[in-house]
């Protein structure tokens, strides 16, 4: 798995993390520099080569679409493909294509009956997150799973997809740890283990997400950007935030991320 020596991104620091000793899930959008749009990197290869194989023995956990969405993912995908330099392998689903030339996840939500549904995705380095059972489902559907993020967020998220315009783009940080140093990370069938930030066999998870509407058919593509290490390549400075921000969680966001405090 392509780790890197050190993040790129410390979201543990970010301001409103954690608000009067409570852990607070953060939207914490940024606008979007589209020259910016695939970020890359040493490690960026190594997810790339990984996909095939991923695809190829898991692809009924890594790869689903709704039927139907061929306009919007001809739309990303063309749009990826002009961003990279590269073509598009026309035998294969847009954005199977489109997701195997570059590093990142793609996630598409689309207009279905009134509604913005998840409508498919290219997810070959999911962090407990069982795609299949997202297609055709809401956000606020999707998140139902998640501790205390409705409650915190649904609104802040309504209000962001009302604003987006293909004219605006945006991106944002998600973080976890988790005891592992694959990327490929589907729910398990056995409970997975919890983990302590002060051990030092874990490992950081931080995710860049980018959110961008599409001006033909109105779709938002997310591209979802992992990078891991080894919690040890923090600094204490570092450490000491990532286990204030897990010591302000309530337990049932804790029990999500499989964390422990204390």
């Amino acid at each position: 798995m392509p780790l890197v020596g050190e993040l790129p991104y410390r979201p543990w620091a970010q301001r409103g993390q954690v608000v009067e000793g409570e852990f607070r899930w953060r939207l914490g959008t940024h606008p979007l520099d589209l020259a910016n749009w695939i970020e890359w990197g040493p490690d960026a290869p190594g997810w790339i080569d990984e996909k095939p194989a991923l695809l190829a023995a898991h692809r009924d956990t890594v790869f689903s679409v709704l039927d139907g969405i061929e306009p919007e993912a001809d739309e990303v995908a063309t749009a990826i493909a002009h961003h990279v330099g590269a073509d598009l392998d026309t035998s294969m689903h847009p954005l199977e294509a489109a997701a195997r030339l570059v590093p990142d996840d793609l996630v598409l939500m689309v207009e279905r009956d009134d509604r913005f549904v998840f409508g498919g995705g290219s997810v070959c380095f999911p962090n407990r997150w069982d795609l299949p059972s997202k297609i055709g489902r809401t956000m606020a559907e999707v998140h139902a799973p998640v501790a205390d993020l409705n409650r915190q967020l649904e609104p802040a998220i309504d209000a962001f997809f009302d604003r987006l315009r293909p004219e605006r783009s945006f991106w944002r940080l998600g973080w976890g740890l988790i005891d592992s140093p694959d990327g490929f990370e589907p729910p398990r069938s056995s409970p997975r283990p919890s983990v302590h930030p002060d051990d030092d066999d874990v490992y950081v998870r931080v995710e860049r997400e980018t959110l961008r509407r599409f001006p033909v058919t109105n779709c938002v593509l997310f591209t979802i950007r992992t990078y891991l290490a080894p919690i040890t390549t923090l600094s204490a400075d570092d450490r000491s935030r990532v286990r204030a921000a897990v010591a302000a969680m309530a337990p049932g966001v804790r029990a999500y991320k499989d964390v422990v405090s204390g």
